[in-house]
């Protein structure tokens, strides 16, 4: 089996696992991002798992923009929706993106200071 096909075919079959999982836990979560969970949890386990899936996920990352056509489309045809409801949608953005912001930084200020009390490396 070509090392692409076999990556495809293990990148499908965690996209499943993710499903089945959400579907038997009931997580309110879509099963492809539980399948990605998976992944980094094991490729954080074994390392070859990442040059494995590598010949399958190149490709797919290249091609990214293909992959936003159909929500385009979706939110295109939902366009008086979106239109109607702009002011709640507006403040859902800017403040989920004021909510990140604000993230990083409290992370970015607590690494710093925790990388300043670290003793020196001999």
């Amino acid at each position: 089996m070509p090392a692409a096909l076999a990556a495809l075919a293990l990148l499908l079959g965690l996209h499943l696992l993710g499903t089945l999982l959400v579907e038997l836990t009931h997580l309110p979560v879509p099963g492809a991002v539980v399948g990605l969970v998976v992944l980094l949890v094991v490729a954080a386990r074994h390392r070859g798992l990442v040059a494995r899936v590598q010949p399958a996920a190149d490709p797919l990352l290249r091609h990214l923009q293909l992959l936003f056509i159909p929500p385009g489309v979706g939110a295109l045809t939902q366009l008086p929706a979106i239109a109607e409801n702009a002011a709640p949608l507006a403040v859902a953005v800017v403040g989920s993106f004021a909510a990140g912001l604000v993230a990083a930084g409290v992370l970015l200020q607590a690494l710093l200071r925790r990388r300043a009390t670290a003793p020196a490396a001999p």
